[in-house]
C-alpha cells in the first residue's frame, strides 16, 4: 500500500506531536512493507535530503503568514497526491483540503487533534475559521481520528459525529547520556522540566511561576520555542526566575537525555487532547505533575499529581522536590502505564487498517 502524510511540517520530527507521529508511524509502515510519502515544507528545512528512514519525502513551498502557511502547504501537497494512494492528513484547520479531496471521492484518514479553536494564539478569525473547519470535519466522509477519549466525546457530544480514537505512543529514551547537560551547566536529577511549544496554551509562563512560588533550589528548564510568538517569548524571559534555563527546541539524544535526567516533569499545557510529550514523560519514568484536564486524566490517571493553578503547582513541587521515593513511585508507576497503554507498534497498526479502510469504501 502507498501512503502518504500532508498537513504537516515533514520528518525528520522537528516541531510537534504531529511531526513525531509521521515519523515512528511512517517509519514502521516502511518496515511493514508499505510505500510511504511524507510532504515537507521546504522551508522548514535545511538539508532536502529525497528520502528518511525508508519515507520518501518531497519538499513544497508555503505562505510565510501564521494563518495560511500550513493550508496553502497541505493544499499544495493534496495536488501532487498519487491514485491509489492513503492519504493521512493531521490538523483540524486542513479540513477545506479534505473536503476538497472528498469532492473527487478520495477519503482520508483525518486526524483533528483537539479542540484547536480554544488555543489562545489565535485571535478572533482564526477561532471563527477552525470552528468552521471543525465542523466540516465532524460532517466530511472522511475517518476521524481523535487522539484521546475526551476527543471522542467532543465530537460526538458537539456535532454527533462518531470518531475513532487512536492515541500517541512512546519509546524509553535510547540516550541516557550527559553531554548534552553539560551544555547548559545542568547536573542529573537537579532540575524540573518543561517541553512545548512557546505559545499561551502551553502555558509555560504557569510553569515558571509555580517554580518561582515554590522556593525550590533547582533550575526550571525550558525546551521548545514557536514562530509567530515573539511577544510571549519576551515576557517569558522577562517574568522567569533566575534559575530558569532556555535551551530551544530540542529533539533526539538532546531530547532524550534532558528527559532522562529530570527531577520532576511539569505539563502546563491548557487545550488539547493526549500530548505526545506526556506520554514520553511518562515513558522516560518520570514523576510528573500534569495540568487537570480530562485527557490527562486519561492519559496519566494516577500516575501523576495534577494541579490547576501556579500555586498549586508550587505546593507539589514543594512536597515532591525533597521527596525521592514518592518521586520513584510515580515514575515507575507511569513508565508502566506507558508500556501497557501506549506503543507505537499498535498506534502503526491502528493506522494501517484505517488507511486500508479509506482505500476500500
Amino acid at each position: 500500500m502507498h501512503i502518504a502524510f500532508i498537513g504537516t511540517r515533514g520528518v525528520p520530527a522537528s516541531y510537534s506531536g504531529f511531526e513525531t507521529c509521521v515519523e515512528q508511524v511512517g517509519r514502521r509502515m516502511v518496515q511493514r512493507g508499505h510505500q510511504v510519502t511524507v510532504f515537507c515544507r521546504s522551508s522548514h528545512f535545511q538539508r532536502h535530503p529525497p528520502e528518511y528512514l525508508g519515507m520518501t519525502l518531497e519538499y513544497l513551498p508555503a505562505v510565510p503568514q501564521k494563518h495560511l502557511e500550513t493550508l496553502s502547504h497541505t493544499a499544495a501537497s493534496a495536488l501532487r497526491l498519487p491514485k491509489q494512494t492513503a492519504i493521512v492528513c493531521m490538523g483540524v484547520g486542513n479540513a477545506p483540503v479534505v473536503r476538497a479531496l472528498e469532492l473527487r471521492g478520495r477519503k482520508t484518514v483525518f486526524n483533528v487533534d483537539g479542540a484547536d479553536w480554544r488555543r489562545d494564539k489565535w485571535g478572533r478569525f482564526a477561532r471563527w475559521y477552525l470552528r468552521r473547519t471543525e465542523r466540516m470535519a465532524a460532517r466530511g466522509k472522511s475517518i476521524v481520528l481523535a487522539d484521546a477519549e475526551a476527543v471522542r466525546r467532543y465530537y460526538l457530544d458537539v456535532y454527533g459525529r462518531e470518531t475513532v480514537v487512536v492515541p500517541y505512543g512512546a519509546d524509553p529514551p535510547h540516550d541516557t547520556g550527559t553531554s548534552v547537560l553539560e551544555e547548559w551547566a545542568l547536573e542529573p536529577d537537579c532540575y524540573t522540566l518543561f517541553v512545548g511549544r512557546l505559545v499561551p496554551e502551553n502555558a509555560a509562563h504557569d510553569y515558571l511561576e509555580g517554580v518561582r512560588l515554590s522556593g525550590i533550589d533547582g533550575k526550571a528548564v525550558v525546551v521548545g520555542d514557536a514562530a509567530y510568538a515573539e511577544d510571549y517569548k519576551r515576557s517569558l524571559h522577562a517574568a522567569a526566575p533566575k534559575n530558569a534555563v532556555f535551551t530551544g527546541y530540542q529533539f533526539g539524544s538532546a531530547y532524550q537525555q534532558l528527559s532522562s535526567h529530570a527531577r520532576l516533569y511539569v505539563l502546563a499545557a491548557t487545550v488539547g487532547g493526549t500530548h505526545p510529550v506526556l506520554v514520553e514523560q511518562m515513558a522516560a519514568g518520570n514523576a510528573i505533575l500534569a495540568r487537570e484536564t480530562d485527557s490527562n486524566r486519561e492519559v496519566l490517571g494516577d500516575s501523576g499529581l495534577y494541579w490547576d493553578t501556579p500555586k498549586d503547582l508550587a505546593g507539589l513541587l514543594a512536597k515532591l522536590w525533597p521527596d525521592a521515593l514518592e518521586r520513584r513511585r510515580l515514575g515507575d508507576s507511569a513508565r508502566k502505564r506507558a508500556a501497557e497503554r501506549y506503543s507505537w507498534e499498535a498506534v502503526t497498526t491502528r493506522y494501517v487498517e484505517l488507511c486500508e479502510q479509506s482505500l476500500g469504501s
